[in-house]
């Protein structure tokens, strides 16, 4: 029975990942490796954070989202290969909250989920998996707008620039 119990919590917490690459523009465009580069990027700014953290600074809520929305705009900015930008975004938010689920779920489920005991924890943690799917869409898509914006801004600049220089 906890065997059951196991593979329920994995097809809660995975399944809507897999959901979401196969039925979303993703699949269409074939972007399985930026995905994975999406985990590398969770994986990279992990070990960035903890470095940090335990060499420089105490821990700190708003140090952890910041060190986030740095991952995530380094690798957003450092992507060029995506021709269209909601593909990026969303390849990088999917391989995001993956590696956050791989890293943070999964070994989790493997030790405590099938134990002889049954414990609705982990239900509640594979639910939240699910809920947490959507937070790092709506972070790149905010570091996204903001990378857009500083082009505007930087074009609007060269262009005042280029007004002064001809008067």
């Amino acid at each position: 029975m906890t065997f059951y119990h196991f593979i329920n919590c994995l097809f809660l917490t995975f399944t809507p990942i897999v959901l979401l690459y196969k039925f979303s523009s993703l699949s269409e465009y074939g972007t399985i490796w930026r995905t994975g580069v999406g985990v590398l990027a969770y994986i990279v700014t992990q070990v960035c954070k903890l470095v940090i953290i335990a060499a420089v600074i105490p821990p700190n809520p708003l140090l952890n989202h910041l060190i986030d929305l740095l991952g995530m705009y380094w690798f957003l900015v450092n992507q060029n290969k995506a021709s269209i930008a909601s593909v990026k975004i969303l390849s990088i938010a999917l391989g995001w909250s993956l590696g956050e689920s791989i890293f943070t779920r999964l070994v989790d489920f493997y030790l405590n989920a099938r134990s002889l005991q049954f414990d609705a924890s982990h239900l509640l943690s594979a639910t939240e998996a699910n809920i947490h799917l959507v937070k790092p869409g709506g972070l790149c898509a905010v570091v996204a707008v903001e990378q857009k914006w500083q082009q505007v801004v930087n074009c609007l600049n060269n262009g005042i620039l280029c007004v002064f220089v001809i008067n």
